[in-house]
């Protein structure tokens, strides 16, 4: 625990991170799959150019404009919207999760200054696309837009084996060689995934666009409207034909002990932690089989009934399964932020014998030894509680009395799941007698008490 934590009173720290983290995981799967969306359908656009058939060409002329249009909101977004979410998660993450940011950055400095080399250039080409339309060849420009889909990707393959390596860390445990925990267990199931959900959303956003086409103005936008919404409907036709493979791949290289918590949660529905990743999990494959039916009875079907309305329906669902997953993604790993070898509170698997034996006082640079509770709680609890709002500790506690309070407390400083029923969700408590002591006076604090029961 070298550094101070940071916490929102009420709401915990962790909503504030998951909060920006969702909406810049939108923005940022957008500006992938949308680069290859603009890559894909310009190439079409431009072959169709050359054809001698005159109705092609129509098309062609009509796909340019939508692109232009297309692609001014698109820059905006990830270049605006995605780079300041980007910075917000990194500003949220640094405060509330110090520790586990820390190790991130030192185990794979090269892979974050490579992705940002990535980012770097994936926004400038992005710009120079947008204001190079009508200003070079037709040639030249569907280049940029193939040179930004390949950075785009690129971003991703860095930045996944960042984020799969969190939950699946491999033989880097023991070896501590880099590259065993990048090209973890999950790398290539979590790659396929992503990409496949960005080339959905990627469809999804199309989809809004296209039917914003006013199609009363005249027969061939009425037309064009019809094509562009069942195109953009085939994107979504890769996530449902393949990603039931991938995913049950992804699940087959999670630990075990993932795989149990899930079965757990499905046995014991409607109590408990893993009862309410049971049921996000439920909610995304529900969410994701709306999208699959909307999609094939409307824009795929019947295109000229689509409305805009039901464009942003469609939106929202697809923003719910995207949400969902993501937060069910980063429960999976849970009581870790790193599987295996950092609790979510900051500390190391590995120190758990040393802190108990030496105390938490001379592991933390911010105990206060005039407050050893207060500083036991906030520096081992707060990273996921709060005192009386998000994950209450006051409702966890419930009615019991000071020496309820140390029992559970010297019961949640074991490490053998036998005696320690939380130790799937929870990190191991650690610190002396005398420290969990002040822990439990000092919670005992927080709510008054029936003495005896």
């Amino acid at each position: 625990m070298n550094y101070p934590l940071w916490s929102i009173p009420g709401l915990g720290g962790s909503w504030a991170v998951g909060l920006i983290s969702v909406i810049h995981v939108f923005i940022s799967h957008f500006a992938v799959g949308g680069g290859i969306f603009f890559a894909v359908t310009e190439y079409l656009a431009l072959k169709r150019s050359e054809s001698n058939d005159l109705t092609l060409r129509h098309n062609s002329e009509m796909l340019y404009a939508y692109l232009r249009k297309h692609s001014k909101f698109f820059m905006m977004v990830t270049t605006v919207a995605g780079s300041v979410t980007g910075v917000g998660i990194w500003f949220s993450i640094s405060l509330v999760s110090p520790d586990g940011t820390a190790s991130l950055i030192q185990i794979y400095s090269l892979g974050w200054a490579t992705e940002y080399l990535f980012f770097v250039a994936e926004i400038a080409t992005v710009l120079v696309y947008f204001y190079t339309w009508d200003k070079v060849s037709k040639e030249l420009h569907l280049v940029l837009a193939q040179w930004y889909a390949v950075l785009s990707v690129f971003t991703l393959i860095t930045i996944n084996g960042i984020l799969s390596f969190m939950l699946t860390p491999g033989g880097w445990i023991e070896s501590k060689a880099w590259y065993e925990g990048f090209f973890n267990p999950t790398y290539w199931p979590s790659l396929i995934l992503r990409l496949l959900v960005m080339l959905a959303i990627a469809g999804m956003y199309s989809l809004i666009t296209s039917a914003q086409l006013k199609a009363s103005e005249s027969e061939d936008i009425a037309n064009f409207r019809a094509y562009m919404l069942k195109y953009s409907s085939k994107w979504f036709i890769p996530v449902f034909l393949i990603g039931p493979i991938v995913g049950f791949w992804f699940f087959s290289q999670v630990p075990q002990a993932v795989i149990t918590n899930i079965f757990t949660g499905i046995q014991s529905s409607g109590v408990g932690n893993f009862s309410i990743l049971a049921r996000s999990i439920y909610l995304s494959l529900i969410l994701s089989g709306t999208v699959l039916v909307f999609a094939l009875v409307g824009p795929y079907l019947n295109p000229r009934s689509f409305s805009f309305a039901s464009a942003i329906a469609f939106l929202v669902c697809g923003l719910g399964v995207t949400s969902v997953s993501e937060w069910s993604r980063e429960m999976l790993r849970k009581p870790y932020v790193i599987y295996n070898y950092m609790y979510s509170n900051g500390i190391r698997k590995a120190d758990l014998e040393t802190i108990n034996k030496d105390s938490f006082a001379a592991f933390s640079k911010w105990e206060d030894p005039d407050n050893i509770g207060v500083s036991m709680f906030r520096q081992q609890c707060m990273i996921c509680h709060t005192t009386d709002g998000y994950r209450s500790m006051k409702k966890l506690l419930g009615e019991r009395d000071l020496e309820g309070i140390k029992t559970f407390l010297l019961m949640m400083r074991e490490t053998d799941p036998e005696k320690n029923s939380y130790l799937n969700i929870m990190p191991p408590l650690v610190g002396t007698d005398k420290e969990v002591e002040a822990l439990a006076e000092y919670l005992v604090t927080l709510k008054p008490v029936k003495l005896g029961v």
